[in-house]
């Protein structure tokens, strides 16, 4: 996923600049706790959780055992500051630690939690819970020593929440080019998933309902009328998968989209070599006007054109027409038509 891309290439660019980074991980991994060392780093896992907890009692109980372990990794490791990613399920705990030992403190903020729950149907908008993780977090953005946003439009919403003495700034999204440089499509890859004589658009990604796949199936019809040997290929799992497959069934849609499935992050430059053209139909939520994804950029390292919706946080990735091309978010018929046209 997403954060942990982003975490690797910070701890491994860290590295590169002379820093020497520990990770600490949290109890929402599944893990046993255990210790390891990846490339040369080491890896404090926090033991996840057993078992299904009440709301509320399971946050606690989360942020009591990563601070637990925080601790134990600051008496070990003697860092000289800790850096600490959104939510503030992992932001209280590190700065709590980081106060107790009176060590700078910096928060990355990749998401508003409060506004993904909503999203996702955990919190009601202006709830409780809403109002409690909004809080929480504000506390943290007052208190940091430092907050990284992950583009401008978040960083434009958290600049009211943040302390007068806190430094603010944006360090965008971004990938290892060298990583998705342009390669021709393998034909063996090809015949993996049925795709030999198929003129293909791909999406790969989260399956969240805020990624707007919905609309990407529903304009596949009209892009194949128009293109006979237009397929849509998607990649990922999970999510509204059932959803998707489901509309997929009920449009007679089988032989026009294949489902990959999860594909490992270092696999999946191959699936990015075959689809003449990648599609982000993400729908505007809470979430997707102010975060941006990781995905487009993988596809424009790898020379592929890019077809985004025209939510405020994709325009600050793709500039119209020079690029990539952008589509009336929602709008199943716009995506269409510009995906013909390019």
């Amino acid at each position: 996923m997403g954060y942990t891309i982003r975490s690797n290439y910070i701890i491994r660019f860290q590295k590169d600049s002379g820093i020497e980074p520990m990770v600490v991980t949290s109890a929402q991994d599944t893990n046993p706790g255990d210790r390891e060392v990846i490339d040369g780093t080491s890896y404090q896992r926090t033991p996840s959780l057993p078992g299904k907890l009440p709301p509320g009692l399971r946050e606690g109980m989360l942020m009591q055992r990563l601070l637990r372990q925080v601790h134990a990794a600051i008496k070990e490791f003697q860092p000289e500051l800790i850096h600490a990613h959104s939510p503030m399920l992992v932001g209280l705990p590190a700065l709590a630690a980081a106060r107790w030992h009176n060590l700078p403190f910096v928060y990355e903020v990749r998401d508003l939690w409060e506004n993904a729950s909503v999203d996702r149907g955990k919190f009601k908008e202006d709830g409780l819970m809403y109002k409690g993780a909004r809080g929480a977090e504000s506390i943290i953005y007052r208190t940091a020593d430092a907050v990284v946003a992950i583009c401008e439009k978040l960083r434009e919403v958290i600049a009211p929440r943040v302390g007068t003495h806190t430094a603010l700034h944006v360090v965008g999204n971004g990938v290892e080019v060298e990583a998705f440089s342009p390669e021709p499509a393998d034909d063996a890859v090809r015949a993996t998933y049925g795709l030999e004589g198929k003129r293909c658009i791909g999406y790969i990604g989260t399956f969240q309902p805020y990624e707007g796949l919905s609309s990407l199936v529903a304009a596949m019809p009209a892009i194949k009328q128009a293109i006979p040997e237009a397929h849509l290929m998607i990649t990922g799992a999970g999510g509204v998968e059932d959803e998707l497959k489901a509309q997929v069934a009920r449009e007679n849609l089988g032989d026009t989209v294949t489902f990959t499935g999860r594909v490992p992050h270092d696999e999946v430059k191959k699936l990015y070599a075959i689809p003449e053209l990648f599609v982000y139909p993400r729908i505007l939520t809470r979430t997707t006007a102010i975060t941006t994804p990781l995905k487009p950029l993988e596809a424009m390292a790898s020379g592929k054109p890019v077809l985004v919706s025209d939510v405020g946080a994709m325009l600050e990735l793709v500039k119209p027409g020079e690029t990539g091309n952008v589509f009336q978010a929602g709008s199943s018929a716009d995506l269409a038509a510009k995906a013909i046209e390019i």
